[in-house]
């Protein structure tokens, strides 16, 4: 990609943002209006990756309806080294094997190009897993479709309120953004610029395959004869203040392995790390890929550890409780009612950059600041069974948690699909 196409982009970008909003609405309604005319839609979904892949019950709905046809594209994030791309793309496709489902491929380790799906698909309708400039190779970027219906699933529970997460080019000019929550709406009203007229509140998708009982086989410890604990640390290094700061991987990295150690016999921990968190560590100063990997190997190799890089809803279900840093997940864990302990230096100014949702979330975990906050959660919830948080979290998923309407996330996102196209 040269310069002067980079510049051009953000150019469009830029005008897309500060102007093109207010012309979308009339210029989506004219392309829905070709639609209905010809009455089949085909609909794209680009995946970056399998845990950011939040569609499968709406593309199910879609994919028993005959007036869709839908498309599966693999299209790992751009910001990833070649290695972890070629990474997510083996596990995409196994996932997606695994579930019978076709998919359009890209061979990237055989340096193919991305696939030019403008020129062989042509879609009507395309969603996207994030709506971030960059997150995408150039020929899968949202702007090769602006003459489309751009529509989006957040990827996960944002729980910040900044413009960052509600304002922007994507955002603004979307055919149809389906947020969680009556919170999430609010804040979409605050902060974009089109004040949330593309917002349709639907739940959290996650919510749908959550709410499934079904088994888990995502533990080396099959028999369940240890207690079952999963760290998940957040990707970024430093804990500055800001909202997208908030790791204690580096105060924690050394303990948790040691932490595995001392219960071996009681515990087995399963390291869940950001998506990004390799990336980062290859790219610090102290770290290096090759320290990197091997840490990442020790929690692979361990006894009564296991690395987790995949998808994490399995892992959840099967879990007895959870530690972690990471934002998304002060909401998703809520879903399983477990106990689960939070870890933050100073837990009131992380609730003051959340929103309303989240900071009652937090109420409902533990918080932890030091290594003996996590030794003493682990000797006295985990493995002592000592739990008084069960109640109260059974009480919020149920209240703030579950879709609207009484039916799934997916079927109230195929109905309002159905209506705004007049099909």
């Amino acid at each position: 990609m040269g310069k002067l196409t980079v510049l051009r982009q953000y150019a469009e970008e830029y005008w897309l943002e500060h102007w093109g909003y207010k012309l979308m609405p009339a210029r989506q309604q004219r392309f829905i209006g070709k639609l209905r005319k010809r009455g089949r839609v085909k609909v794209a979904f680009f995946v970056l990756d399998v845990a950011m892949w939040k569609y499968q019950g709406l593309y199910e709905q879609l994919q028993a309806d005959a007036r869709f046809e839908t498309f599966i594209v693999l299209s790992p994030s751009n910001n990833h080294s070649h290695e972890q791309q070629v990474y997510d793309l083996q596990h995409m496709r196994a996932y997606f094997d695994a579930q019978k489902m076709a998919y359009i491929d890209w061979r990237l380790e055989d340096g193919a190009p991305p696939p030019d799906v403008r020129r062989s698909i042509n879609p009507d309708i395309v969603f996207y897993t994030q709506p971030y400039h960059g997150a995408y190779h150039p020929k899968h970027c949202f702007l090769q479709f602006t003459d489309r219906l751009l529509a989006y699933y957040p990827y996960a529970y944002l729980l910040i309120e900044d413009p960052y997460i509600y304002d922007g080019p994507f955002l603004n000019i979307a055919w149809k953004l389906y947020y969680y929550d009556r919170f999430s709406l609010q804040n979409a009203r605050q902060f974009a610029r089109n004040k949330a007229r593309n917002v349709v509140v639907t739940g959290y998708p996650n919510a749908d395959v959550y709410m499934q009982d079904a088994p888990s086989t995502a533990w080396k410890d099959a028999g369940h004869s240890k207690k079952r604990l999963i760290w998940a640390p957040h990707f970024t290094l430093s804990n500055d203040g800001s909202p997208f700061s908030r790791s204690n991987f580096l105060d924690l990295c050394d303990f948790m392995p040691q932490l595995a150690q001392r219960y071996r016999d009681q515990l087995q921990i399963a390291f869940k790390p950001h998506p990004s968190l390799m990336r980062e560590l290859c790219n610090h100063p102290q770290w290096g890929k090759e320290r990197a990997e091997a840490y990442y190997r020790q929690w692979a190799d361990m006894p009564n550890t296991q690395l987790e890089l995949g998808g994490f809803v399995d892992l959840f279900r099967g879990s007895d409780a959870m530690v972690h840093d990471s934002g998304s997940f002060v909401i998703d864990y809520m879903y399983f009612n477990k106990p689960v302990m939070y870890i933050a230096k100073d837990i009131e100014r992380t609730k003051r950059q959340g929103n309303q949702l989240s900071r009652m979330a937090y109420e409902h975990h533990y918080i932890g600041k030091t290594q003996q906050d996590i030794t003493d959660f682990v000797e006295k919830t985990v493995l002592g069974g000592d739990d008084p948080l069960k109640e109260a979290r059974l009480s919020f998923r149920n209240e703030y948690l579950l879709p609207a309407n009484g039916k799934s996330v997916a079927r109230n996102t195929y109905e309002d699909m159905i209506a705004s196209l007049g099909l």
